[in-house]
């Protein structure tokens, strides 16, 4: 830790006695550890309240077991755009009735019309538009011109 070995402790304990002199150094000494047990106690009262939040313990083997890359942000927009919703069959062919040329797409902000035509032939919406309930489309008879004298 730090690059600190054994030596360079003792090294550091040395200058402090000569600096400090045999009569302060017992008392710093105190000083130093109070601190790092006041320290230690915060540490470990920090990591009971996190604990607590979170409901799962902070330990280092816990935490590695855990897939954090599940909350990624990016992670989630992208898997939300690319699941496709299942939309039931009822509520897609809903909006053709028989007769109907256009069906309403779209979200209600921007509607788009599209043609019954142009959909595919085992569309829902469109077998539900043709009159018979077929997959072909309907063939009228063009209208007759009303003959005017």
């Amino acid at each position: 830790m730090f690059g600190l070995t054994l030596e360079k402790l003792f090294l550091v304990a040395v200058i402090a006695g000569v600096v400090l002199g045999p009569a302060r150094l017992p008392d710093y000494a105190r000083q130093l550890a109070r601190g790092v047990r006041s320290l230690r106690q915060f540490v470990d009262t920090t990591r009971a309240a996190a604990e607590q939040d979170l409901g799962m313990p902070l330990r280092r083997s816990e935490w590695e077991s855990v897939n954090l890359r599940q909350y990624d942000p990016r992670r989630i927009v992208r898997d939300a755009l690319e699941e496709s919703s299942p939309v039931e069959t009822t509520e897609q062919a809903a909006p053709a009735r028989p007769g109907r040329k256009y069906v309403v797409a779209g979200t209600s902000s921007h509607p788009v019309r599209v043609p019954i035509d142009a959909l595919d032939a085992d569309d829902l919406r469109r077998i539900a538009a043709s009159p018979d309930g077929s997959t072909s489309t309907p063939e009228f008879p063009p209208p007759v011109a009303a003959d005017r004298r």
